[in-house]
C-alpha cells in the first residue's frame, strides 16, 4: 500500500548505498551482514534485492520479446 490521502505520505524507503550493497552481496556477504554495515533492517536489504531481481528479470524478458 502506498500511503494515505496526502501525496508523499506513507513509509519511506530505507536509505543506504545501493551500489555498495550490491558489491557486498557479490562478495558473498549475507543480508544480515550488509544490513549491519548500513544500520538498516535485514528486511530492508532483502526487499531491495527482491526488487532488484524483479527489475533484472523484467529487463531480460523485454529483451527476449524484442
Amino acid at each position: 500500500m502506498r500511503g494515505g490521502a496526502r501525496p508523499g505520505s506513507g513509509r519511506k524507503p530505507a536509505m543506504f548505498d545501493h551500489k555498495r550493497a550490491i558489491a557486498l552481496k557479490q562478495q558473498g556477504f549475507s543480508y544480515e551482514e550488509i544490513a549491519k554495515r548500513f544500520d538498516v533492517s535485514r528486511n530492508a536489504i532483502a526487499y531491495f534485492f527482491k526488487k532488484q531481481n524483479e527489475k533484472t528479470t523484467f529487463a531480460q524478458d523485454q529483451k527476449n520479446i524484442a
